[in-house]
């Protein structure tokens, strides 16, 4: 399997490099400098991640770390379909973008992105209420030493632990949210994908 990400540091398109990374599969990194200008040229909208695989384009972080962890079952980074933790999983893979990320990334537009003449300062209240809300859900549910799964860490742990690192200020008050990220951002993998390009193995 012939893997290329196309990859901007500090955006989503962690997530899968993280994912390749857990994996050990080969693939090459094709910076784009999303943030001076630069578009992605495999991706319609311009933006990152996308990766060609075999020729083939695929976009949206959850799509290709779903993908790529089923295409390697022996990495034990998704159960089988077959597993009763299957459901569990797929719950929170697709929790992160649904219902963690969007009140984070609102922060973020509204006091980091965009440039201040064009943020909304109000917003910005209400969506760190909405996030707390969420991360009191999290913190109950990871009130232990393991993963979203228990024992075993998966790609919904990829997914969640790099929206988590967005707004590291705020995980102050939910210890158990903290101790989860150290433990995930500890794995070698995650920090071979937060390498820069130039020293990427």
């Amino acid at each position: 399997m012939e893997i290329e990400l196309y990859y901007t540091p500090r955006t989503r398109s962690v997530r899968p490099r993280w994912l390749l990374e857990e994996l050990a599969a080969p693939y090459s990194l094709r910076l784009v400098d999303l943030f001076g200008g630069e578009s992605n040229p495999i991706h319609p909208l311009g933006s990152v991640p996308a990766v060609r695989i075999d020729g083939e384009t695929l976009i949206e972080s959850g799509a290709i770390c779903h993908w790529l962890a089923d295409c390697f079952p022996e990495k034990n980074l998704a159960p089988a379909t077959t597993d009763l933790q299957r459901a569990r999983y797929e719950q929170w893979m697709l929790f992160t973008p649904a219902t963690l990320e969007p009140p984070a990334f609102d922060v973020l537009m509204h006091t980091q992105i965009l440039p201040e003449k064009k943020r909304v300062e109000a917003i910005v209240p209400y969506a760190t209420e909405r996030y707390q809300q969420v991360l009191k859900i999290l913190a109950k549910e990871l009130d232990h030493d393991g993963y979203l799964l228990g024992e075993q860490f998966t790609a919904a742990d990829i997914m969640m632990t790099t929206t988590l690192t967005w707004l590291p200020e705020l995980l102050e008050e939910y210890p158990p949210l903290l101790a989860y990220t150290q433990r995930t951002t500890a794995r070698p993998a995650y920090q071979r994908a937060i390498q820069p390009i130039d020293e990427a193995a």
